[in-house]
């Protein structure tokens, strides 16, 4: 029997095949490059909560009230500060721990918080909670984990938090609620607030190494060469 012969496709036939397997083509591409945008953007949100919920890594060092640092160290930084304020966030999670781990044990540099209130009363409280921890040998862990919550939740300054954030570290839980529910240290927070306003600090963070006035946040490298120079024109 004679095989039927093959007619030739149209060449609008063809061009119409050729354009349904480009956009064919196209749509899995653009589908791969949705997928990988889409996988990016998980593992961004996924570091972010990790690093929200990283454990506190407690240093178990018994401060000196505020301050890091021998009373007689060459070297005297004073650090106004707000634990509503982002730049402060950045600098003591970042600068402000470089400088401790490289200085703190060298007897060369003492480093000392203080609040300045930019923030109103929610801010006044965890002020006020950081010296509470102060008087149980924990301000620098309870400083950190205070920078830590800004932007976590939407009040991360009330009472019932400040008093859960000194839970996670340990802290005598009867002495802590205490201190903060009669505002015990809100005096002192205000009053170096004050002693602030009288040199000249109008934005925090703002420094004083050596009663040089320091504003804003340097980077560690500039931050450094202060200290050093500072070191070199006492000898």
């Amino acid at each position: 029997m004679a095989k039927r012969a093959q007619l030739p496709k149209r060449a609008g036939q063809t061009s119409k095949a050729q354009a349904a397997t480009r956009r064919s083509t196209n749509s899995w591409l653009l589908f791969g490059v949705i997928a990988a945008v889409l996988v990016v953007a998980i593992g961004v949100v996924v570091l972010q909560m990790q690093s929200v919920r990283k454990p506190i890594e407690v240093s178990r060092r018994v401060g000196e009230g505020t301050a890091w640092g021998p009373v007689d160290a060459k070297v005297q930084i004073t650090d106004y500060s707000d634990f509503g304020c982002s730049a402060c966030a950045s600098f003591a999670l970042g600068t402000g721990r470089r400088l401790r781990e490289e200085y703190e044990t060298s007897g060369q540099v003492r480093f000392q918080f203080k609040s300045f209130i930019i923030g109103g009363p929610d801010t006044a409280n965890a002020a006020n909670a950081a010296e509470c921890a102060a008087d149980q040998g924990r301000f620098w862990d309870y400083h950190d984990l205070l920078f830590s919550k800004q932007g976590v939740t939407v009040d991360p300054f009330n009472k019932a938090a400040l008093k859960q954030y000194a839970a996670t570290l340990g802290l005598d839980a009867a002495q802590f609620a205490q201190c903060v529910d009669s505002d015990q240290h809100l005096e002192k927070v205000y009053r170096d607030a004050s002693e602030a306003r009288g040199l000249g600090v109008n934005a925090t963070p703002t420094f004083f190494i050596n009663g040089e006035k320091v504003d804003g946040v340097l980077p560690y490298a500039d931050f450094k060469a202060r200290v050093e120079a500072a070191l070199v024109a006492t000898q």
